[in-house]
């Protein structure tokens, strides 16, 4: 049971296995993808790269050779980043069909951002920046707590003869907290 590369035959149905065995693959993409975004990064620098012989290290440092590598890179990267989506999205949409996923409308529209932001009606709880516009009163209870206590810090630096009893130990003063 393979799967046709055309998006458009629903008709053919994939075994958990088959969908594993993408899944597998797509992990190993993404293994390619950021070796191909390191060849990228290494075109950019004057190091020599551990996969050329040394005989063309000579040849390496023109700067065609360092644009031809950067271009050769990312033009793999792409390819990868452009397939993985894909067969991602292939996987979310099975399982939206198997009802394990509640079909997400702005995921399907391109309202979302890479970041799996929804639109106004489809809040995820997990999103970043759902997260970050929630009211964030205890970050300011805290600041305002550590005001108090550095004012008051001040405050008994300042003043000598604070309100609490300093004891004497063997002879040494000592103040308690």
């Amino acid at each position: 049971m393979a799967e046709s590369k055309e998006p458009g035959q629903p008709d053919q149905t994939l075994t958990s296995a088959d969908r594993i065995r993408q899944l597998n693959d797509v992990d190993k993409d993404v293994a390619k993808l950021i070796h191909s975004a390191g060849l990228a990064v290494q075109a950019l620098t004057n190091a020599r790269s551990d996969d050329s012989p040394s005989a063309t290290a000579t040849a390496d440092t023109s700067l065609d050779s360092h644009k031809s590598r950067f271009k050769e890179a990312t033009s793999q990267y792409f390819a990868l980043l452009s397939s993985i989506d894909v067969r991602l999205r292939r996987q979310v949409y099975a399982l939206e069909e198997a009802s394990v996923l509640a079909p997400d409308s702005a995921s399907r529209t391109g309202e979302g951002g890479a970041a799996g932001g929804g639109g106004a009606g489809a809040a995820n709880p997990l999103d970043i920046s759902w997260l970050n516009s929630r009211k964030d009163t205890v970050g300011k209870d805290k600041e305002a707590e550590l005001w108090a206590a550095a004012r008051g810090f001040v405050e008994q630096i300042g003043n000598p003869t604070s309100t609490e009893p300093a004891k004497t130990e063997g002879g040494h003063k000592m103040e308690v907290d």
